[in-house]
């Protein structure tokens, strides 16, 4: 438990602080040259119900995030209709669920969500722009019901 509540309160410090490092960029592309990057909105989410903690306005415990690629040109300006494809090591493949996995950029951004986690553990998420590849890690925890994993 102290080890949940440790995480949560690095969570809210990030959040609150705003201390968190920006996504770093990746690029040139071969292709268009373009530079990306890869940014995992909430970087730990939850196995199990749903946890709200501390009533009205408490924290809630995300079982899900958002997976945001940011594409821009040679010039630093956002790039429309640039496909981009979603995965996570195969691993996880058949315990997490990523949608959509391919998209394209609008105002240069293309997003996923990554949800219902079926498992414990720490699960690589790639994004690839135009053959070139980023990676990020997500970390899926379990939250009340039982013991903490140990680890």
């Amino acid at each position: 438990m102290a080890r949940h509540m440790a995480l949560v309160s690095m969570c809210l410090v990030l959040l609150l602080g705003g201390t968190a490092c920006a996504p770093k960029l990746v690029g040139p592309t071969p292709g268009a040259g373009y530079s990306f990057s890869l940014e995992i909105v909430n970087p730990i989410i939850w196995l199990g119900p749903g946890v709200l903690v501390g009533g009205v306005g408490g924290v809630q415990f995300p079982q899900a995030t958002e997976v945001i690629v940011r594409v821009q040109d040679a010039q630093g300006r956002p790039v429309d209709g640039v496909p981009v494809t979603f995965e996570v090591e195969p691993g996880w493949a058949r315990s997490i669920a990523l949608a959509p996995s391919q998209t394209s950029t609008r105002g240069g951004i293309a997003r996923a969500i990554l949800s219902e986690p079926q498992t414990i553990g720490v699960v690589r998420v790639m994004a690839r722009v135009d053959n070139v590849t980023a990676q990020a890690t997500l970390t899926v925890d379990r939250y009340g019901g039982g013991a903490a994993p140990q680890g």
